[in-house]
């Protein structure tokens, strides 16, 4: 099957220790596995020929035999004297035929699960075992690829979770929203008989909800009375409103979180993440002036003295 050097194709010395063979052919048979290259024919002739290689050179006998003749030694009339998988027995030793083995990618597949016979090889299907998942190589069939498809969902929803329906190819589905999904998150959606549907969901921005990672973020206009005096108000949050308490003095900007009134975050029994509200305070557009000469009057130093005027 391979025309080039066994050595060359696994990347390694003719002096190879026999650990370093088998940790070259594990990384090069993970990289062009079929499973993980589906359609691309390069990659499968690739692990075919890696794989050739390896059954040869992990084969003490073999790879002596490869050593001393080279390819003459696995064909038939070489010069080597008797081929030594006459009778119709490949490289592969123990009576497996590797046209069994190719058959397996090359489109001749049945069934809903792929295997290859265990040979006396040893080396060849122990290392596909643990490659692949044990029992010989065998490897389930891969799953068929979803359609792909997208939705605009609101922001509560995202945070709350929902059920909402979908119009897929003419025929409207059930899709349920995970709570706390967030933009651009897929949501694979299991049918049965027929191919799944993955959907990219988006989510709208909200007028004044912020989402932070597992956090809500909301900026909260008071008046200057409720700022300087302090109040109680009603905290608007995604879900429902929380009175809470404006200490007397807050300033401008000032933050203030409550706890679990966040998004719900990942895992079982994970909670939720909090709700931050940040003061502004909101000044009238007109004033008695006797009211302003009194504020005014208020402040014992200028709120900009500390800020420096000079760079």
């Amino acid at each position: 099957m391979a025309d080039r050097d066994y050595y060359d194709i696994l990347g390694v010395k003719k002096s190879a220790a026999e650990e370093e063979i088998k940790k070259a052919y594990r990384a090069l048979a993970k990289k062009f596995h079929p499973d993980k290259n589906k359609g691309n024919k390069d990659a499968e002739n690739k692990f075919k020929e890696i794989s050739e290689a390896y059954a040869v050179l992990s084969d003490k006998e073999k790879r002596s035999q490869y050593d001393r003749l080279g390819r003459e030694a696995f064909s038939f009339g070489g010069a080597g004297g008797p081929n030594p998988f006459a009778g119709g027995q490949s490289p592969f030793g123990g009576g497996f035929d590797f046209s069994q083995f190719t058959e397996q990618f090359g489109g001749g597949r049945t069934g809903g699960r792929r295997s290859t016979r265990r040979g006396s090889t040893g080396g060849f299907t122990d290392i596909l075992s643990d490659l692949f998942g044990g029992g010989g190589f065998q490897t389930a069939t891969p799953e068929p690829e979803a359609f792909e498809a997208e939705m605009t969902i609101d922001f509560r929803d995202a945070v709350l979770g929902a059920t909402m329906d979908l119009s897929v190819a003419g025929s409207a589905i059930k899709v349920k929203i995970p709570e706390g999904v967030g933009d651009g998150q897929k949501i694979r959606v299991p049918r049965r008989g027929d191919v799944p549907i993955q959907i990219t969901v988006h989510v709208r921005k909200h007028p004044f909800f912020e989402r932070r990672g597992d956090n809500i973020h909301i900026d909260l206009p008071v008046t200057v009375g409720e700022a300087i005096r302090g109040a109680e108000v009603d905290v608007p949050t995604i879900h429902g409103p929380v009175r809470a308490r404006i200490p007397a003095g807050t300033q401008g900007g000032q933050t203030f979180r409550i706890s679990g009134k966040g998004v719900k975050k990942k895992g079982k029994d994970a909670g939720h993440g909090d709700h931050y509200y940040r003061v502004q305070i909101s000044v009238p557009k007109e004033a008695p002036a006797n009211a302003v000469d009194a504020i005014e009057g208020a402040y014992k130093e200028n709120p900009r003295a500390n800020l420096r005027t000079v760079l």
